[in-house]
């Protein structure tokens, strides 16, 4: 096999087994939250995590065969064990370098390693390892290896076409993710700092997140100052922030295929910086498609009655 060859190869499988981490991580997903969530850091369907993981190991596995026969279930369980957690761990912390976000957090779990990897999946990639290597690629590479390089070859150019663009726009999400953390804990530390000063000037309970995003209880709350001093001042600076902190949340809300679709996609994902913040912005986003939803919900009510009162008359 020439070199060109082995890299068609290679390449060919790196997006077959990371098509098939991508559709394992959406079942995953679908089983324990009950709902179809397109997981991984790529809008398409890829973990590349899995696609190097899996080439990794079938040339650490065709490398033991050449020294010394077919390894056995234990060794190829070891060996994937060793190779996955190792991939996870320094893509875990590579991505954290470049992004400033952790993508996955293992910190709940027992024994685990910075949040990055612990002894619990790295029992499941064992296992994988051993599914894999010695049911499923066996049965894909009956076909996979049967094909002429003149489609393998054009194929992975293709592929990698659209992978190279996703892993651009991804990559430009990501970092507009941290941008837009930074910019709402900015909007709430300066939002605070308003609430706090109504909060004493009215003699009343800090303002809650829902009142601060749902403008009717914005309004009513701010309509007890009536009659204080420096009334004017504090509605309109109240109003102006909490109307920016509405705008910047929404712009999050529309980005579905950028910074909310990671948000969704990585549940566990932690920001050192903004670790509060988004907490917050999860539950604020949450607050905003419950107003959503009612506000359409009254509108089709709205509808239908007018309907029915001109079907009467």
């Amino acid at each position: 096999m020439t070199s060109f060859e082995l890299a068609v190869r290679t390449l060919y499988w790196f997006y077959v087994y990371s098509m098939l981490g991508w559709g394992l991580e959406v079942v995953y997903a679908a089983v324990k939250e009950r709902q179809l969530v397109n997981r991984g850091f790529l809008c398409g369907p890829v973990c590349p995590i899995y696609g190097c993981g899996m080439v990794v190991l079938l040339y650490a596995v065709q490398f033991l065969t050449a020294q010394g026969g077919e390894p056995g279930l234990i060794t190829v369980f070891l060996v994937g064990m060793l190779l996955t957690t190792t991939l996870e761990l320094v893509g875990g912390w590579a991505l954290f370098r470049l992004y400033h976000i952790r993508w996955w957090d293992y910190s709940h779990l027992k024994w685990n390693l910075g949040g990055y990897i612990c002894p619990q999946f790295s029992l499941l990639w064992g296992l994988g390892s051993v599914v894999m290597v010695k049911l499923i690629h066996p049965l894909l590479a009956h076909t996979g290896n049967r094909l002429p390089l003149r489609i393998v070859a054009p194929l992975d150019a293709v592929i990698t076409v659209f992978f190279l663009v996703d892993l651009g726009a991804s990559t430009a999400a990501a970092i507009g993710l941290n941008r837009r953390l930074r910019e709402i804990d900015e909007l709430r530390a300066k939002l605070r700092l308003t609430s706090d000063r109504l909060t004493t000037l009215l003699g009343t309970g800090a303002m809650t997140a829902d009142t601060l995003l749902d403008e009717q209880k914005l309004q009513l709350a701010l309509a007890k100052l009536e009659g204080r001093e420096n009334a004017a001042e504090l509605r309109g600076e109240l109003t102006a922030r909490a109307d920016a902190l509405r705008g910047k949340l929404r712009e999050l809300q529309r980005d579905s295929l950028g910074a909310r679709r990671l948000l969704r996609a990585f549940p566990r994902m932690q920001s050192p910086h903004y670790t509060e913040t988004l907490a917050a912005t999860r539950t604020a986003l949450a607050h905003l498609r419950r107003l959503a939803e009612t506000a359409k919900k009254a509108a089709r009510e709205a509808a239908e009655s007018a309907a029915d009162k001109l079907r009467r008359d």
